[in-house]
């Protein structure tokens, strides 16, 4: 529900900045500037080479004499690493804790900062109910961003809402 001011409920409106192993929630503070972290999300297993997460090295695969395609190689455009794993459950599980957050009232709405591919991996995992209550997305990663960086940031991306 809207203030007096026509702008969206600052303390019941969460920022979610995101990257593929980090997410930060944040609120507007109500009497000073600025915002709150709510939450943090880590996934340090998504930043690891494969290497560290137990993938050997891929063999050589040689085409066969005449053959067009290297047999041995995979062809269905989908990533299987265990980095890329790692991320996938990483941003699975953040879209659920989002939709607990939403189902529990912790929060109205949210915006979601964070690369194309992320935000739309967190879109997907969202349920109708909390799909709806994402405001905007902003395709950026603010992650690593110093906070008074990061603040003004939202305060721009506020104003736009």
């Amino acid at each position: 529900m809207p203030n007096p001011s026509g702008e969206a409920p600052t303390s019941r409106h969460w920022f979610i900045l995101a990257n593929g192993s980090r997410a930060q929630a944040y609120v507007k503070r109500t009497q000073d500037s600025g915002y709150d972290q709510l939450r943090a999300w880590d996934a340090p297993e998504a930043r690891m080479r494969d290497a560290e997460l137990g993938e050997d090295k891929p063999g050589r695969a040689f085409a066969g004499a005449g053959a067009m395609h290297r047999s041995a190689m995979e062809r269905d455009g989908k990533d299987d690493s265990p980095k890329e794993h790692a991320k996938r459950d990483f941003l699975e599980a953040l879209a659920h804790d989002l939709a607990a957050a939403f189902a529990a009232k912790e929060m109205d709405s949210l915006a979601i900062i964070a690369p194309a591919p992320v935000a739309q991996a967190i879109m997907a995992h969202l349920p109708g109910p909390a799909r709806q209550a994402v405001l905007r997305e902003d395709h950026h990663d603010l992650t690593s961003l110093p906070h008074a960086d990061v603040f003004a940031r939202l305060d721009a991306l506020r104003h736009h809402l």
